[in-house]
């Protein structure tokens, strides 16, 4: 959505001014030891090479500052504004010789969600674009509702029409949910890194289900980051709704991220959770990277390879820990933005194999668990060094041995 010329109120006018003279004052004497006394009513609480953070005296506010160095030299300076508690609000990027780049501002809803990212025009201080995070919800027809797979991710872009007709839909609602902003809009938006930057995921994830599995409708779960110890309800939710295939393209090296995930996992042993085994360059057998390590006969665990059956450069690996391996380099997905892309690594992996599952599943809806591990197994082939428990699926678009 883009908004062109919008401005601001004078309120609002008045405020960025405000702190576009703190940004001003700040950023020309950053590299000095007495900046605590540059600027009325910010108080200096925290200085060293890579962050410095203020408190305003007078407002609810404080001021992170981190410049980003190349050689020892400042390049960058990105100043970041909160409102207390810790809610980021405004911020500017500035080059080393603080000439202002780009400027962000969050809005939020009344409930503190994150609704839009605006861009700033620095010379009018009007609204150059919009960015939308949390976007109403569109109108889908009721589609199958039977073999569903889960895609438990960043969400995904529900306003692109191409995902539509993939969504598993029921009482004409999105079947999924935002178990990050405890809300029905699992819209694709990472913001751990930057919020005013937030990355995705979810959608290109999607992409590749809905190509090696286009008969199954796919429920969008935006995963808890906030609290990882809302997977139980997420794994109920999923449960309720008779989902047996979960796709879970997502890792760390925390197993304390994921206590509550394995007890609710370990509950429901007839859901199949597929899940990446990293892009670190680990042999996860050493290096554990979880849920792929974690010791759970419904845990798969998947690996990338180049379609010669190379291990993909970064993937993870291990002969204990990842249980199969299958070409997911240089793969044609769209993007966020709806965009056709390329790209690969074992958060791509992971779903080619959960498409592969439910195909199967399609064909044989009575099937267990066992029957679908066995037919995997007997898919897969040892090539090269054992690097994975079961060895590599070359074609999993291939149905052999489904029918």
């Amino acid at each position: 959505m883009l908004l062109i010329g919008k401005s601001f109120s004078s309120t609002e006018n008045d405020e960025f001014i405000r702190l576009k003279e703190t940004h001003n004052i700040i950023c020309k004497n950053i590299t000095l030891s007495n900046v605590k006394e540059i600027v009325n009513n910010w108080k200096l609480q925290k200085k060293n090479k890579y962050l410095q953070l203020f408190a305003n005296k007078n407002e609810q506010k404080t001021l992170q500052i981190r410049p980003l160095y190349r050689a020892n030299q400042i390049q960058k300076i990105i100043f970041t504004f909160y409102k207390i508690p810790k809610r980021p609000i405004l911020e500017i990027r500035s080059n080393k010789n603080c000439n202002i780049q780009s400027i962000r501002k969050i809005i939020y809803n009344k409930n503190f969600i994150p609704q839009e990212i605006h861009s700033i025009n620095i010379s009018d201080y009007k609204i150059d674009n919009t960015k939308l995070l949390n976007p109403k919800l569109p109108k889908l027809k009721s589609n199958n509702d039977k073999n569903i797979i889960a895609l438990v991710d960043t969400g995904i872009n529900y306003s692109l029409k191409i995902l539509h007709k993939n969504i598993a839909v029921k009482d004409r609602q999105i079947l999924g949910f935002d178990f990050w902003d405890n809300d029905n809009k699992p819209f694709d938006s990472d913001p751990r890194q930057s919020p005013f930057y937030p990355r995705h995921h979810g959608t290109t994830v999607f992409s590749i289900l809905a190509n090696d599995a286009p008969n199954s409708p796919i429920a969008p779960y935006r995963f808890p980051a906030l609290d990882m110890c809302k997977f139980k309800e997420l794994v109920e939710h999923i449960v309720e709704n008779s989902i047996r295939v979960v796709n879970l393209s997502m890792g760390s090296t925390k197993l304390q991220d994921w206590e509550c995930f394995e007890k609710v996992a370990s509950k429901y042993k007839d859901i199949i959770f597929v899940v990446s085994a990293g892009n670190n360059g680990f042999n996860i057998d050493e290096n554990p990277i979880y849920p792929a390590s974690l010791n759970l006969k419904n845990i798969l665990a998947v690996t990338s390879s180049d379609k010669s059956g190379r291990l993909g450069r970064g993937s993870n690996y291990g002969q204990n820990s990842v249980d199969f391996i299958l070409p997911a380099e240089r793969l044609q997905v769209f993007d966020h933005r709806g965009v056709k892309a390329f790209t690969g690594g074992t958060s791509y992996a992971a779903p080619r194999l959960t498409a592969l599952i439910s195909r199967y599943i399609e064909k044989n809806p009575n099937c267990t668990n066992d029957e679908i591990y066995d037919f995997l197994k007997k898919r897969a082939i040892q090539k090269g060094k054992k690097i994975t428990k079961y060895g590599w699926i070359p074609d999993p678009l291939d149905d052999y041995l489904i029918n």
